[in-house]
C-alpha cells in the first residue's frame, strides 16, 4: 500500500512499519530524555491538526534539536518524514520539509566541517550513516518537484538544494523544472537552488553559472507590448514564458560564486528595483516590506563598491513613494554603519525625512540620528521638534526623537525622560543596555542606562523620577536603575548626598540605603545607624525592598553588630532572626565583609576552606566548589596571605601551560592578585603566572578570560610594558562584534595603560593606528550600535597614539 492511500489515517500497515522499522530507543527529546513510540509518527497522519502539530514539533526536536545536528533519531525516522511529505492527507506537510532542510544542512555541516581544534571545540554532529540514508531521501524527494500544491512544490527546492553529493543531477532537475514552473514564487526558489548547488556542483558548474547569468538579463514576460506598435517585440514576447527572476538569480550568483560579485549585476539589480515592471510595481504595493528586503539584498550586491552605493542609496532616497524612501533609509543605515565617510554624505539627506509625513520613515530617519550621535547635532532643533503629542502624534517617532537627543547631549530630552520615568506605562526604553553590541535594524536598542548616563549634572531633576520607577521595578531590573545612580556619582553628580537625605523619610529609607550601596559610596550614613537597625531583615539574594540587608547595613554605617549575628547561634544573637535564616555562604560572605572583626569564626573558615579543597571540581573548568570564596574570606579574616597563597597557586599551576580553561579557571587567579596587591613576597610569582596564563588564553582563543587576567595583572603591576604586548595581540583576535570582548574592550584598556604608561605606547600605537585611518569602520557592521562603538574605538586609538607622542617627545 502506497502512502497517498492512506486517507485521514496512517494505516495498518504503516503503523506496522512504524514498529517494525524504527529503534525507538534512540527517538528520545534531546532536552528532557523522554523516550517515545510508535504512536508519535502516526500522529503526524491525524486529522486534528493541533496533534499533528504536536507530533511536528517533538520529531523535530528529537531529529535536530535546535536545527543545527543531526541525531540518531532522524536516522531512523527519516523515511517516514519522506513518506508523510508525500502523502496530501497530511496536514503538517510545509513542517516537515522545514524539518528536512535543517536536517539537510547540518548533515551538509557534519560532513564538510573540520573538527575545531580547541579542546572541547564543536563540530556538528550526525551519524556515520547519515550520507547514505539522506541519499535515499533525496530519491524519494525528487517527484515532489512537480506536486499539485504549490508551498509543497516550492519545499523540495529547499530541501533538494542542499543535496551536495547530487548538485550535478539536481541542477539539472532545477533547470528543467523552471521551465514549466507556472508559479514566480516556487520559479525563484528554483533559480536559488540552482545558485546553491552549482557552488557544490563538479560538472553543471559553469553550465549552471552561464544558466543563472541568462536569467540575471532576462526580464522575462514583463508587460504585454502594444501589436499595433511593435510587431516584432509583441511576437517576440509571445514566444517567451519564462518569468522574471533576475532579483533572484542575482542573488543565487553571489551563492554560486561567493567573493567574486560582480558590478554589471548589481547595476541590473538597481534597476530592477528602481524601475520596476508594472506586474512588480503591483506586487510591490501589496507589500512593502518585500521591497524593501529586495532593496537590502540588492544594495549587498554592491560590495565595497561605495560611490555606487551611495548613488543607489540617493536614488531611492530621491524617488517617489514611501517603499522607496524606506528602502533607501535602510541602504542609508547600513552604509553609514560600515563606512565612516559616509556619514558627511548621507546625513543631510537623511535628516530630511526627520519631518516626512510617513510615520515609519519618520520614526527611522530620527533613528538613524540617533545612530550617528554627535554628529546629527545640526538637526538638534528639528529633532525636539518630535516630542510632544500634538507635534509628533506618532509614539516610535517620539520615542526615537528622545533617543537621538539623548545621544546627541542635547538636555532637551530631560524633561520628557523624566515624565516617562515617572508614567508607570511601558516607554520603549529597556532598564538595561544591550549585552552585545549587535542591534540590527528590526531590534532597538533603546535603553535608560545609556539614555540617561551622560546627565549626571541633571541629577536634581532625574533622581526622583527614576527612583520611583526602580521601585515599581522588579528586583532584577532594579539594579540596573541603580547602575544609573552609580553612573552619574561616579562623573561627580551629587547623588550621594541627595540620598542620604532620603534616609530620613520612612518610606524612601530601604531603597536610599540600596541604591547607597551600590554606588560603594562607603560608610556615609553613621548617623542612621539606628533607623537602618529598625528596618533589618535577613540577606536575600534579590534585596527586599522593604527591608534593609544586613551587608548594605554595614557598608554605609560601618556597623558590624547585624553581620556578626549571622555568625552566631539564635540564643546568642542579639539579632535572631538574622541568625536563624543565615546559610554557611551568608555566614562567609559575613567574614569576607566584616575582615579581622570577625577572628573569632577563623578557625571555621580554615575548616570550610580545607574541606573545599578536597571535593571534586564541578566541572573540569571550575575550581572546587566555593574553594575561591571561602580563601577569600580566610585571608581578609586573618590577613596571613600564606594561608590561602600555596592551595591558590597549585589550583592555578597548569593554567599558564594550557590553551585553554584549566581546572580552577579565572576566579583563583584573580584572588591570587588581590592577595599579592598586599603581600610583595609574592607578587612577582603571581605576576609572572598572570602573564603566562593570559598569553595562554590569548592562545587559546579564550578572550573573555584573557581580557579579565590582564585587568587584574595591570592592577597589580602597573607596568604597561609587560600588559600593553599581551594587550594588542587580544585586540588582534577579539571579533568586531557579538558578545563582549569585541575589539572595543581590550582597546579601552589599552589606553588606560598608555595614558598611565606612555612608555608602552610606543610599539603599541603602530599596530593600532591602522585603525584611526581606514574608511571601514572595524566593529560589526549592519546595526545601530556601530557608530557608537566605532567612536569607543577611535577614542581608544588616538589616546595611545598620543601617549605614544608625548612619550617621543620626553626622549
Amino acid at each position: 500500500m502506497g502512502a497517498r492511500d492512506f486517507g485521514g489515517g496512517a494505516g495498518a500497515e504503516l503503523s506496522a512499519r512504524f514498529a517494525a522499522e524504527v529503534d525507538w530507543s534512540k527517538v528520545v527529546d534531546p532536552y528532557t530524555s523522554e523516550r517515545y513510540g510508535p504512536d508519535l509518527l502516526e500522529r503526524l497522519w491525524s486529522p486534528d491538526r493541533r496533534t499533528a502539530d504536536d507530533a511536528h514539533d517533538a520529531l523535530h526536536f528529537a531529529c535536530c534539536g535546535d536545527g543545527g545536528s543531526v541525531r540518531p533519531a532522524a536516522f531512523e525516522v527519516l523515511t517516514f518524514l519522506v513518506e508523510a511529505v508525500r502523502d496530501p492527507a497530511v496536514k503538517v506537510r510545509p513542517h516537515l520539509l522545514s524539518t528536512l532542510a535543517d536536517l539537510a544542512r547540518a548533515g551538509n555541516g557534519a560532513r564538510t566541517a573540520a573538527p575545531d581544534p580547541k579542546p572541547g571545540g564543536w563540530r556538528p554532529p550526525a551519524p556515520a550513516a547519515w550520507p547514505a540514508v539522506w541519499e535515499r531521501a533525496v530519491d524519494a524527494l525528487l517527484p515532489g518537484l512537480a506536486d499539485d500544491a504549490e508551498d509543497v512544490r516550492a519545499g523540495p527546492v529547499t530541501v533538494l538544494a542542499q543535496a551536495a553529493l547530487r548538485a550535478d543531477e539536481v541542477v539539472d532537475r532545477f533547470r528543467a523544472r523552471f521551465e514549466d514552473e507556472p508559479e514566480r514564487a516556487v520559479a525563484e526558489r528554483l533559480v536559488l537552488g540552482v545558485g546553491e548547488l552549482a557552488a557544490r556542483a563538479e560538472t553543471r558548474r559553469d553550465e549552471a553559472v552561464a544558466w543563472l547569468r541568462q536569467r540575471a538579463s532576462d526580464p522575462g514576460k514583463g508587460e504585454e507590448p502594444d501589436l499595433d506598435e511593435d510587431i516584432d517585440a509583441w511576437i517576440a514576447w509571445t514566444e517567451h514564458h519564462g518569468h522574471d527572476v533576475r532579483l533572484s538569480a542575482i542573488a543565487a550568483l553571489r551563492r554560486a560564486l561567493p567573493g567574486r560579485p560582480d558590478p554589471a549585476d548589481a547595476r541590473t539589480a538597481a534597476d530592477v528595483l528602481l524601475r520596476p515592471s508594472p506586474a512588480d510595481a503591483a506586487r510591490y504595493r501589496g507589500d512593502r516590506a518585500l521591497y524593501v528586503a529586495h532593496v537590502t539584498d540588492a544594495d549587498a550586491g554592491f560590495g565595497r563598491d561605495l560611490p555606487g552605493r551611495l548613488a543607489f542609496a540617493r536614488q531611492l532616497l530621491r524617488h517617489e513613494t514611501a517603499a522607496h524612501h524606506e528602502g533607501g533609509l535602510r541602504v542609508a543605515a547600513n552604509l553609514m554603519s560600515r563606512w565612516r565617510p559616509a556619514v558627511p554624505e548621507l546625513l543631510p539627506e537623511v535628516a530630511e525625512f526627520v519631518d516626512h509625513a510617513d510615520a515609519v520613515n519618520r520614526a527611522f530617519a530620527l533613528r538613524v540620528l540617533a545612530m550617528c550621535g554627535v554628529a546629527a547635532r545640526p538637526w538638534a532643533d528639528r529633532v525636539a521638534a518630535h516630542l510632544a503629542v500634538d507635534d509628533e502624534p506618532h509614539e516610535p517617532a517620539r520615542r526615537h526623537a528622545l533617543w537621538a537627543l539623548g545621544r546627541m547631549g542635547d538636555d532637551r530630552c530631560v524633561g520628557p525622560l523624566a515624565a516617562g520615568l515617572l508614567s508607570g506605562r511601558a516607554t520603549g526604553f529597556a532598564s538595561w543596555a544591550p549585552s552585545v553590541s549587535t542591534c540590527a535594524w528590526e531590534v532597538s536598542d533603546l535603553n535608560y542606562p545609556e539614555a540617561l548616563g551622560g546627565f549626571a549634572d541633571r541629577v536634581e531633576t532625574l533622581l526622583g523620577p527614576l527612583l520611583a520607577r526602580a521601585r515599581a521595578a522588579s528586583s532584577f531590573e532594579r539594579g540596573a536603575y541603580y547602575a544609573i545612580l552609580r553612573r552619574w556619582h561616579e562623573k561627580g553628580g551629587p547623588v550621594v548626598e541627595r540620598l542620604t537625605r532620603l534616609l530620613d523619610e520612612d518610606e524612601t529609607l530601604v531603597e536610599a540605603a540600596q541604591a547607597l550601596r551600590m554606588l560603594g559610596a562607603g560608610p556615609v550614613a553613621a548617623a542612621h545607624r539606628d533607623r537602618l537597625r529598625e528596618s533589618l531583615g535577613p540577606p536575600r539574594f534579590w534585596p527586599d525592598v522593604t527591608r534593609v540587608d544586613p551587608f548594605v547595613h554595614f557598608a554605609l554605617t560601618g556597623d558590624g553588630e547585624p553581620l556578626l549575628a549571622l555568625l552566631r547561634s539564635p540564643g546568642e544573637s542579639r539579632f535572631p532572626e538574622l541568625s536563624a535564616e543565615a546559610t554557611d555562604r551568608d555566614r562567609v560572605r559575613a567574614c569576607a565583609a566584616l575582615g579581622p572583626l570577625a577572628s573569632g569564626s577563623a578557625d571555621w573558615l580554615r575548616g570550610l576552606f580545607r574541606e573545599a579543597l578536597r571535593e571534586k571540581p564541578r566541572s573540569p573548568s571550575s575550581a572546587p566548589k566555593d574553594a575561591v570564596e571561602r580563601a577569600r574570606a580566610l585571608w581578609r579574616v586573618t590577613g596571613d596571605a600564606e594561608e590561602v597563597v600555596p592551595a591558590l597557586m597549585e589550583l592555578t599551576a597548569d593554567s599558564a601551560r594550557k590553551a585553554h580553561t584549566t581546572p580552577g579557571g579565572v576566579q583563583p587567579l584573580l584572588l591570587l592578585a588581590e592577595v599579592a596587591a598586599t603581600h610583595p613576597p609574592v607578587a612577582g610569582r603571581v605576576a609572572r603566572r598572570l602573564y603566562a596564563t593570559a598569553r595562554a588564553r590569548i592562545e587559546g582563543g579564550c578572550r573573555s578570560e584573557a581580557l579579565e587576567i590582564l585587568r587584574a595583572l595591570w592592577k597589580l603591576t602597573r607596568d604597561g610594558r609587560r600588559t600593553a604586548p599581551a594587550l594588542v595581540e587580544l585586540v588582534r583576535i577579539c571579533p568586531p562584534g557579538g558578545y563582549p570582548p569585541t575589539i572595543v574592550e581590550p582597546l579601552e584598556l589599552l589606553a588606560e595603560v598608555a595614558a598611565a604608561d606612555p612608555r608602552c605606547a610606543a610599539d603599541a600605537a603602530p599596530r593600532v593606528r591602522r585603525l584611526l585611518d581606514a574608511d571601514e569602520r572595524p566593529v560589526s557592521h549592519g546595526q545601530w550600535r556601530a557608530v557608537l562603538s566605532d567612536e569607543a574605538v577611535l577614542a581608544a586609538v588616538r589616546t595611545v597614539v598620543d601617549a605614544a607622542r608625548e612619550a617621543g617627545a620626553q626622549r
